[in-house]
């Protein structure tokens, strides 16, 4: 198969970018369901979060007693821009569903859950750009990723549970190989045949979560998420020889290899502490604060290695050795939510709350005076949803079927990066915008 240079090229700057996009997972950002995220997230201490609770909490998922099912879609659009261009970093879309199973050993309640985060465009999404390229660290990769979470709880004593479990995230690896010949002078005389070998393989991270009812209008929750780093092994090989097509080769058998070894989307280690308090019957106020340890943060930067046989031309070539760049220098943050539930309709079938929160999350990314370009900024989430809750209705579901919906706006007020060196390529920019949220959750109990 003819390839010209262009199809070389392309190939080669897809894995020989120098750095990729970090970022925790899309849960972290946007929440899980409707119903948390209505609360802007404060939900460590919630103890009818149903499947979410794989995520907030998973002490959590006995306290209901209830099996149920949830499906719902989240959509989550990325308004960012610098220097007042946007950037049209990725949505992130998808369907969320999951399911808590109660059950009992004896006098000890158990409960079993499972939840999932499923994108509709992609199962997972990695790139790689110039490590000098301005880029949002926290979302440019983060939308496009397969989530999956299993958990399982104990009653310890009344009012007291324990659980924990295993997420996995969806990561890629594999080598493209061209093979044949490399034309030479002229490199549209290129014969090439082309294959790749792609994995899609699984990152694992444990989570823990203790829920407490010390008194019956008070809940407190504590939960435990291990930091992972998803690592992409990507690699580019041409062999064969290099000449005319019908004259002897110039190089025979020959190889050009290239491995790249990146650090393509990280999540901090992360303790929320919450509290859930309900001061009347019709109203729940809940505050989350969690502590993120984004301090610990690799430098993105990939790894690459060349290797290469030219035969009797060898020591013609001379390649430079690999860059190696500095700590990326991200501090460790407490971020802080609250959010509140008020029943505002009751009838024989239906009732109705409305919810509202706020949360602030503060930036791990330092200054970016010198030649990094790691975009970000403080965060505001304002958010707002409703829920309503059906009984009986039919003979098949007698049991509460729940609708709730949000609404969610993200403001990343604007920053100003000024660089030290007056010639620097990238020059002083800002950067700021809003991400806007939207997501209907269905539950039904059994």
């Amino acid at each position: 198969m003819r390839r010209a240079r262009s199809a070389t090229l392309a190939a080669l700057a897809t894995l020989a970018g120098l750095a990729v996009s970090a970022g925790a997972n899309p849960i972290d950002q946007y929440g899980f369901g409707s119903r948390s995220a209505a609360m802007a997230g404060a939900a460590a201490a919630d103890g009818h979060n149903g499947v979410a609770a794989n995520y907030y909490n998973p002490g959590a998922l006995v306290a209901s007693g209830r099996m149920s099912l949830d499906v719902g879609y989240m959509y989550n659009h990325h308004a960012l821009a610098i220097n007042g261009l946007d950037q049209h970093v990725s949505d992130s879309r998808g369907f969320v569903a999951g399911m808590v199973v109660p059950g009992q050993i004896g006098s000890l309640k158990l409960a079993v859950g499972a939840s999932l985060h499923l994108p509709d465009e992609r199962a997972t999404r990695s790139r790689q750009i110039l490590f000098s390229k301005p880029r949002w660290a926290l979302f440019d990769n983060r939308p496009q990723r397969f989530m999956l979470s299993t958990n399982i709880a104990a009653q310890i004593r009344p009012g007291l549970s324990i659980g924990g479990g295993v997420s996995y995230l969806s990561r890629t690896e594999g080598v493209i190989k061209l093979r044949g010949l490399v034309g030479f002078p002229l490199p549209q005389d290129s014969d090439l045949e082309l294959s790749t070998d792609v994995d899609l393989v699984a990152v694992r991270y444990p989570q823990a979560g203790i829920y407490w009812e010390p008194t019956r209008d008070l809940s407190l929750g504590l939960t435990y998420r291990h930091t992972f780093l998803l690592q992409v092994h990507q690699g580019f090989r041409v062999e064969g020889d290099v000449g005319t097509p019908g004259t002897a080769p110039i190089i025979r058998d020959g190889f050009f290899q290239l491995i790249s070894d990146s650090r393509d989307l990280f999540q901090p280690t992360q303790v929320a502490l919450g509290a859930e308090y309900h001061p009347i019957k019709k109203l729940r106020v809940n505050l989350d604060a969690t502590y993120q340890r984004w301090s610990t943060f690799r430098d993105p930067a990939a790894d690459i290695r060349i290797d290469l046989d030219l035969k009797d031309l060898q020591s013609l070539v001379k390649l430079p050795p690999p860059r190696v760049f500095g700590p990326a220098g991200f501090h460790d943050t407490l971020v802080v939510r609250t959010g509140l539930e008020l029943g505002v309709m009751q009838r024989r079938r239906m009732s109705m709350v409305v919810r509202g929160g706020y949360a602030f999350e503060p930036t791990p990314v330092p200054e970016q005076s010198g030649e990094t370009n790691f975009v970000d900024c403080d965060k505001h989430t304002i958010a707002a949803g409703a829920g309503v809750r059906l009984w009986g209705l039919t003979a098949v579901l007698p049991r509460p079927f729940d609708i709730d919906l949000h609404l969610a706006a993200t403001i990343l007020p604007e920053r100003l990066t000024r660089k030290w060196s007056p010639v620097d390529t990238t020059g002083d920019y800002r950067a700021g915008g809003v991400l806007w949220q939207a997501g209907l959750m269905t539950r039904l109990e059994f």
